[in-house]
């Protein structure tokens, strides 16, 4: 008897298990942060375990990033399955800075494109939401030193906050856009532009010279401390692809922006249909060379 109640009570706990962790088949993201809430905090590493009686001399610059709250409601095609993942979910933000200049701020356009994993969601009758979930990007030290300007002498004088002109964001579940529709992507903070910027402003660009990126958390000495505060990254350490780096931009306000990342790539493609001629290999013994 044993024998045949063991199979079906494997199968029930696998059925359930099966419905409960089912990922979502469709996604919608909402950008939730406010205007008073956007900020640039610093971070700067630190390691007990490195420290020496001249740590606390050394000259220790803060990384800068900024947080990019936002909510994600997940539904699943099969109404007896309740999703609690959203499996893989890409958040591409754009930042404005304004950089101080001897006769009036000049303004950058930063973008960078994340790719987050296993964002864990809570069940809401068949659907499944997290609402506080949160992306962010950072600024290394010394770019954070070129956007503040050349005329900053020390590093700890490098300060972002209140230097964020404008800020939009970008959601995409399985290559389309999965944002709340009536719902806005950008905010702009600083007063000299909203006049300036057009709708799309950040679908536009124009080259400059300061050579600033903006990083995931992966390509930061914080990558292994992202838990709690962000789900997971793909790759967890270090950049997708370093070659596709955004490349900044100088930014007038009179036009949208395109993200350099879209740009046609230069690598020669391969015609998968013409096969590679493995070099034939003799199957006869080579006869021995006579002393």
């Amino acid at each position: 008897m044993k024998r045949f109640l063991l199979p079906i009570v494997v199968a029930a706990l696998c059925g359930s298990s099966h419905a409960a962790s089912s990922s979502a088949d469709t996604v919608q993201a909402e950008l939730t942060l406010k205007p008073n809430e956007v900020q640039v905090e610093q971070v700067a590493p630190r390691a007990a375990y490195f420290e020496t009686k001249d740590s606390a001399k050394a000259i220790n610059p803060a990384w800068h990033f900024v947080r990019i709250p936002y909510t994600l409601l997940g539904r699943s095609r099969d109404s007896d399955k309740t999703p609690m993942y959203v499996d893989e979910l890409k958040v591409h933000a754009y930042l404005i800075f304004a950089v101080p200049t001897k006769n009036d701020d000049k303004f950058i356009l930063l973008d960078k494109e994340i790719t987050y994993v296993d964002i864990p969601l809570s069940p809401k009758g068949k659907d499944g939401e997290n609402k506080n979930v949160q992306a962010a990007v950072f600024i290394s030290p010394s770019d954070a030193a070129r956007i503040c300007g050349e005329g900053t002498s020390k590093v700890e004088r490098v300060e972002l906050n209140g230097k964020l002109a404008a800020i939009a964001v970008e959601f995409s579940f399985k290559g389309m856009d999965c944002v709340k529709p009536k719902t806005e992507v950008d905010l702009v903070l600083n007063k000299k532009l909203k006049s300036r910027l057009k709708k799309g402003w950040w679908k536009k660009e124009s080259k400059n010279d300061l050579g600033v990126n903006l990083r995931a958390i992966s390509d930061t000495p914080f990558a292994p401390f992202y838990a709690p505060a962000f789900p997971a990254t793909s790759p967890m350490y270090g950049s997708a692809d370093a070659a596709s780096t955004s490349a900044p931009s100088s930014y007038d306000g009179t036009t949208g922006y395109t993200p350099s990342s879209a740009s046609d790539s230069t690598e020669p493609t391969v015609d998968s249909s013409e096969e590679t001629e493995e070099p034939e290999v003799s199957t006869k013994k080579t006869k021995k060379r006579r002393k």
